[in-house]
């Protein structure tokens, strides 16, 4: 990240107008055949996990129900809401400052100004998330990572909210990697009326299909592939639409005709995956791993209700004489048997016994429940009487053992996600100029959320430690205390627990009010010295007063 980007862009040819939207439907085919596998897989995954967004082949109309009346268990979906919940607070908590920005050099960072600036830029840029629709859009994001695998997040500059963003599922995109095993090129393909289309790309290119279709048929849709990559070749000195380091294309699929032809400074594109398999593209997920538990606590849960239904409403018995036909099992019915005869119509005892499946369900849940990390998300309800440090400490394990878990979202989504968005509002201008000691500089980013708060708790401990060590030292020898800087120890502790620098005295104020109070005393001492020898001078006139009275001769001699 930084305030000048060095591009070196690959992927779109130098290819003409035309056959430009050749090019880019014969590519969108490819990754659409290459990815049939995960299709179907992502399609039985949907159903179990996120049923709302089961529809990976386009086939359903909206409104239709999507599974929901034919599952048995709810276990994965909560299990998927609340790991949802759990990334949301600990990456992106709306109510902290969940980043931070830095030069990388801690003498640099250290300077009043540039501490300042960082810190300015950095609440611009919460007070925006937390006024657009980053919240909502990124909840999605999570709810997708825990169920596919791969989750892809848009973010477009906006005249009105100055950032909009639009996660939508994986099976909506198609992806590739760079030679680092990061996605940079994503093709989408999206349907619109004639109406939408004109609306967007304007009547001149709208080809005639579209044109006829708005008057003749304007409820008809037409597929539009969206690719955005890297560009092949472009001139570094010449900066416009077609010629930034991401190309954006639109093509109309039924004419080919490309419907836009521009660019972007940066790839809008944000694509994390949860984890990866060498090789592939597209990431694995908890939801993965856990689905023949899913699959197999939904068919228990089918036979457990089945068998409580024989239990409330057993299967009957009749003798074969003696009772009038039909037999009537509604409340309040009336069932005529012959006068006189002992046979009675009684229950068929099966001897099922519900608990039996449930207790197995159940067993099946805690696992489906561990592959969420629900266990380490959820405080165990064993010691219910915890003080409130135990209550930290507690938590602060547990996230620590979710970090190795969740640093690819650190690389492959919250770094690239605030560099999109820092360079977007510098380029608005909404971040004031940087001081000089910034110009030309690169630009790091320190992830300061609840989970690397807790990463950095280890840190905390050993200083803590460290001084428990020393203090009984000290009481013995106080100079001892004379190896820590009081000022670095300080300052050392505000950044480990992410204070906010407005917090924190610049040290050239620190240095003044130290002064201030050194020359206030120095002053003091003064005038007590002075005090001191005007009283000494005082005593000092009255003891020889007293003593020329006592030698003086009596009266009269």
């Amino acid at each position: 990240m930084g305030l000048i980007h060095n591009e070196t862009p690959t992927g779109l040819p130098s290819t003409s107008h035309d056959s430009l939207g050749d090019w880019l439907i014969t590519k969108f085919n490819q990754f659409k055949g290459d990815r049939t596998n995960w299709d179907s897989y992502w399609e039985e995954l949907s159903y179990f996990i996120v049923p709302r967004k089961n529809n990976v082949y386009g086939s359903r109309s909206s409104g239709e129900k999507r599974g929901e009346d034919l599952l048995y268990d709810s276990t994965s979906i909560h299990a998927n809401e609340l790991l949802a919940s759990a990334l949301h607070s600990m990456l992106t908590n709306p109510s902290s400052v969940w980043f931070g920005l830095s030069t990388g050099d801690d003498e640099i960072d250290m300077n009043d100004e540039v501490r300042k600036w960082l810190d300015k830029a950095v609440h611009i840029m919460i007070n925006i998330f937390n006024n657009t629709n980053f919240n909502s859009e990124v909840h999605e994001l999570y709810l997708d990572l825990g169920c596919f695998g791969t989750a892809t997040l848009f973010i477009e500059d906006d005249d009105e909210t100055v950032l909009r963003f639009k996660a939508a599922p994986i099976y909506e995109h198609y992806v590739e990697e760079n030679n680092k095993g990061l996605v940079d090129t994503v093709y989408k393909e999206y349907k619109w009326t004639a109406k939408q289309i004109i609306q967007e790309f304007g009547e001149k290119v709208a080809p005639e299909q579209v044109k006829s279709a708005e008057k003749t048929a304007p409820t008809r849709l037409f597929s539009i592939i969206h690719g955005v990559g890297p560009r092949s070749k472009r001139n570094h000195k010449k900066i416009n639409a077609q010629n930034k380091p991401f190309y954006s294309v639109h093509v109309l699929m039924e004419t080919r005709d490309v419907l836009r032809n521009s660019g972007y400074f940066e790839n809008p594109y944000v694509v994390p995956r949860w984890s990866k398999v060498s090789g592939e593209v597209y990431g694995r997920s908890p939801g993965m791993k856990s689905l023949a538990d899913i699959k197999m606590t939904n068919a228990l849960m089918k036979i457990t209700l089945q068998a409580g239904q024989l239990t409330i409403a057993p299967p009957l018995q009749a003798p074969d004489d003696g009772i009038l036909l039909p037999i009537k099992t509604h409340p309040h019915a009336l069932n005529i048997y012959r006068a006189g005869s002992k046979d009675r119509i009684e229950p068929l005892n099966t001897g099922v016994k519900p608990d039996f499946g449930e207790d197995m369900a159940e067993s099946v849940r805690k696992r489906i429940r561990s592959a969420f990390f629900i266990d380490q998300l959820q405080l165990s309800e064993e010691n219910p009487q915890m003080t409130a440090t135990e209550v930290v400490q507690r938590t602060e394990e547990k996230l620590r053992l979710l970090g190795p878990v969740l640093g690819r979202q650190h690389y492959e989504f919250l770094q690239p996600l605030v560099e999109r968005c820092f360079s977007i509002l510098l380029r608005k201008g909404l971040i004031p100029p940087a001081p000089g000691d910034l110009q030309n500089r690169q630009l790091n980013i320190k992830y300061t959320s609840q989970l690397a708060k807790a990463q950095r708790a280890a840190e905390a401990d050993a200083f803590t430690r460290a001084l428990q060590v020393v203090s009984p030292i000290a009481s013995v020898d106080p100079s001892v205390m004379d190896n820590f800087d009081g000022d670095e120890v300080a300052r050392y502790a505000a950044d480990i627990f992410n204070l906010p620098p407005k917090l924190l005295k610049d040290r050239s104020r620190v240095e003044g009010e130290r002064k201030a109070k050194q020359e206030a005393a120095n002053q003091q001492m003064q005038m007590q010295q002075q005090v001191a020898q005007a009283d000494a001078l005082q005593k000092g006139a009255a003891g020889v007063e007293s003593l020329a009275k006592s030698q003086a001769p009596p009266a009269g001699m």
